[in-house]
């Protein structure tokens, strides 16, 4: 993918870690706390994964939080769905998930769901 075109965290990692913490931020990411706190930091650059990984969250984050506050968010991504088969958004976005697996759309769609209808689920 030309870097161009890649998403670039950066300008999200700071929002992200206030809104989620760092360890539930380092959890959904897959990434070690060591790592973590090194792209925070801009010691070292993103591995293309994280990075997507990264602007997916950003993105249903923004949208959580038209809903909740960051307590809220972080509540969200650790309840039980029933539009998840009961699992909670935390355990879908787990073991190296990419944005284009269907349950991890399924999770995204939850989160733009708050958006279209004003209301927190």
């Amino acid at each position: 993918m030309p870097s161009s075109s890649r998403p670039c965290p950066r300008a999200s990692w700071s929002w992200l870690e206030t809104a989620l913490g760092g360890e539930a931020l380092g959890a959904l990411l897959g990434t070690s706390p060591a790592s973590l706190r090194r792209y925070l930091r801009g010691e070292r650059p993103t591995p293309d994964p994280i990075a997507e990984r990264a602007h997916w969250l950003s993105l249903v984050v923004s949208d959580l939080l038209g809903a909740y506050n960051d307590f809220g968010v972080r509540r969200w991504f650790a309840r039980p769905r029933t539009q998840l088969d009961g699992l909670s958004p935390a355990a879908v976005l787990s073991a190296g998930w990419t944005p284009d697996d269907p349950p991890v759309a399924r999770v995204a769609a939850l989160a733009a769901a708050l958006v279209s209808s004003g209301a927190g689920a």
